[in-house]
C-alpha cells in the first residue's frame, strides 16, 4: 500500500488529537475529583452508582418524613401532656369540693375555675399544627373536631365531634408507615366512662353550682378514667417517637454506607491520575515532536 504524504499528515494529526483528548479528560477528572465523568468511562460502575444514588435519595426522603412525623407526634404529645395537667387539677378541685367545711359560695368558686379548665381542655382538643391542620380530627384535618359549651351540655346536649376515626400516617421507611395522630373521639369521647370527658366535667360543674356533692365520687372516677385514657394515648405516641428515633439512627448508618459506596465507585485516585497526566503529557509532546520532524521531510531530501 502506498503511503502518501497526506496519509502521514492525517495520522499524525489524529494521534495528537487523541493524546490531547486523553489529556483533557484526565485534567477534568482531577478538577472534579471524579473518576467517572460519563457512563462510558466505566459502564458497570456508573450503573451501580446510579442505583446507589437513587437509594440514597429515597433514604433522604424517608429521613425528612421521619422528622416530620417526630415533630407532629411531639406537638400532639405536648398538647396531651397539658390535658393531663388539666385533669389532674380537676381531680384536685373535685376532692377539695367534697370538704365538709366548704360553703355553697366556695363550691361556686371551684365551679368557676372548672369552667375555665373546661375551656382550656376544649382548646387542646381543637388544637392545630403548624400547617393549620387540626390534630385530633382524624383524616378531617381541615375540620374543627369538637363543639359544645358547658351550659349546652348541662342542658342535656351531647358533645359534637365532627372528625372521624382515621389515623393520619407518614411513610417513614420502605416497610413502615407510622401514625402521627389519634382520633379525638378515641382520646376525649370513648374513654371508658360511657360519655365524653367534656360531659363528665360539665356534669360536675352543674352539681357544684347547685351545691350538690352527692356525685363527687362518681365524678372522681370518671375524671380518673379520662386521665388514664389520655396517658394511654401519650404512651402510644411515645412508643412511636422511640421507633422513629431508632429508624433515624439506622438511616444515619445507611447514609454513611451509601456515601462510602459512591466514593469507592466514583472518587478519583489522585496519585494514579497525576501519574497518568504526566504520561499523557509526555506522549503528547512526543507525538508533536515526531509529527514536526516527519512533516518537514520530502522526497528531495533523499535524492541529494
Amino acid at each position: 500500500m502506498r503511503v502518501s504524504t497526506s496519509m502521514i499528515f492525517d495520522a499524525g494529526v489524529s494521534s495528537m488529537n487523541k493524546q490531547s483528548a486523553d489529556l483533557l479528560h484526565i485534567q477534568q477528572q482531577i478538577a472534579s475529583g471524579r473518576r467517572i465523568l460519563r457512563p462510558s468511562d466505566d459502564a458497570v460502575a456508573a450503573a451501580r452508582a446510579l442505583e446507589v444514588t437513587q437509594s440514597s435519595d429515597i433514604l433522604t426522603q424517608f429521613t425528612t418524613n421521619q422528622k416530620s412525623a417526630m415533630s407532629a407526634l411531639g406537638l400532639a404529645e405536648g398538647q396531651l401532656a397539658s390535658a393531663t395537667e388539666i385533669l389532674q387539677r380537676v381531680h384536685e378541685l373535685t376532692i377539695q369540693a367534697g370538704g365538709p367545711a366548704l360553703t355553697a359560695v366556695n363550691r361556686q368558686a371551684i365551679a368557676v375555675e372548672l369552667r375555665a379548665l373546661y375551656g382550656n381542655l376544649m382548646g387542646i382538643a381543637n388544637s392545630a399544627d403548624g400547617q393549620g391542620q387540626f390534630q385530633f380530627s382524624g383524616y378531617q384535618g381541615s375540620t374543627k373536631p369538637f363543639s359544645g359549651t358547658v351550659d349546652a351540655l348541662i342542658a342535656g346536649a351531647e358533645i359534637t365531634y365532627a372528625g372521624d376515626d382515621g389515623l393520619r400516617k407518614i411513610q417513614v421507611s420502605a416497610a413502615r408507615q407510622i401514625e402521627i395522630s389519634d382520633s379525638g373521639s378515641d382520646i376525649f369521647v370513648r374513654n371508658g366512662n360511657g360519655e365524653s370527658v367534656f360531659k363528665s366535667l360539665a356534669t360536675l360543674i352543674a352539681e357544684l353550682e347547685a351545691n350538690d356533692t352527692s356525685g363527687l365520687t362518681t365524678a372522681i372516677t370518671k375524671i380518673t378514667n379520662a386521665g388514664d385514657n389520655i396517658l394511654r394515648v401519650r404512651a402510644a405516641f411515645g412508643s412511636r417517637m422511640n421507633e422513629l428515633e431508632s429508624l433515624g439512627y439506622l438511616n444515619q448508618d445507611l447514609s454513611v454506607q451509601y456515601a462510602q459506596t459512591l466514593s469507592d465507585l466514583q472518587d478519583l485516585d489522585y496519585a494514579k491520575a497525576i501519574s497518568d497526566l504526566t504520561l499523557k503529557q509526555n506522549q503528547l509532546q512526543a507525538a508533536q515532536e515526531s509529527f514536526s520532524k516527519i512533516s518537514q521531510l520530502s522526497l528531495f531530501d533523499y535524492l541529494r
